[in-house]
């Protein structure tokens, strides 16, 4: 079994046009597996940012189906960023007006092999155009942590903001994964101060991998994205990462290094505090 992958993280301008984004996202998605990727993390809220998520939600079972054509056509597991659902995962209908915001974990085959909604909502002020930020007006806060097998690795499924809390990284290292994502919007403020600092810390502390694939430009007047998507590895080092504009970072994830770093500290032998799960 080969010891490293060729992940990739898909940055991309999501707008209020759900055809636009979705054609973007198939052209770098397109790009990564051109570049030899055998993942895909698209960003959150890639189909649409900004718009009538209720709405969308609607057509949640086409949606999926199109990330699964996806991953299908191209040979390649993708991580679909986030979506609205307007059903809890046991099926139950989420209360109007807010929704779930959900991400898929599709194999290179085109079957879902696992989902996650996202645990942590962005409620914050920040000093800039914007300024109040109200996720939980929008969405329903998920109740469930993740792993899942894709590409011959086990990926911890996160959503952005989730970032910020380290015990959810801890507990999905513990759960076994290798590799942890974070689909993402982070603001163009937030992001300078804090996007590589927490993916890095992030990497160091769980022992893992650290994917941030990040929205990124000028989305409406009031809203502009951080972008900067990188790859981390659990010395903290940046493998690689991207700049202010669109595109795909294909990047390699050598899991003899993890094994390596993990051998030499061994944090997660070494944890003491009980993670309590959901």
């Amino acid at each position: 079994m080969s010891q490293s992958v060729n992940i990739a993280a898909i940055q991309m301008t999501s707008g209020a046009d759900v055809q636009t984004n979705l054609d973007s996202a198939r052209r770098y998605l397109q790009l990564a597996a051109s570049e030899g990727a055998a993942l895909a993390v698209l960003p959150e809220n890639f189909a649409l940012y900004g718009g009538d998520y209720r709405g969308l939600s609607a057509q949640y079972a086409w949606l999926k189906e199109w990330l699964c054509e996806q991953a299908k056509t191209l040979g390649m597991a993708i991580i679909g960023g986030s979506i609205p659902a307007g059903e809890r995962p046991d099926g139950s209908p989420v209360p109007a007006p807010r929704v779930r915001t959900r991400s898929l974990a599709i194999d290179e085959k085109g079957l879902v092999q696992g989902e996650y909604d996202k645990l942590h909502l962005f409620d914050a002020q920040v000093n800039d155009a914007q300024g109040r930020y109200r996720e939980s007006d929008v969405f329903e806060p998920g109740d469930q942590t993740r792993v899942v097998s894709l590409a011959g690795l086990k990926v911890g499924l996160a959503i952005c903001y989730d970032l910020r809390f380290p015990a959810l990284a801890q507990q999905l290292a513990q759960q076994g994964a290798e590799l942890l994502v974070y689909p993402s919007a982070f603001t163009a403020v937030t992001g300078k101060a804090h996007w590589d600092l927490l993916l890095r810390a992030t990497a160091v502390q769980s022992g893992c991998y650290t994917l941030g694939a990040n929205q990124c430009g000028q989305h409406a007047p009031r809203r502009a994205s951080y972008g900067h998507s990188l790859l981390a590895n659990p010395w903290g080092e940046v493998v690689a990462s991207l700049g202010d504009d669109p595109g795909a970072l294909v990047a390699e994830l050598d899991l003899a290094t993890m094994k390596e770093i993990r051998q030499r500290i061994p944090v997660q032998m070494h944890q003491r505090l009980q993670i309590k799960g959901l």
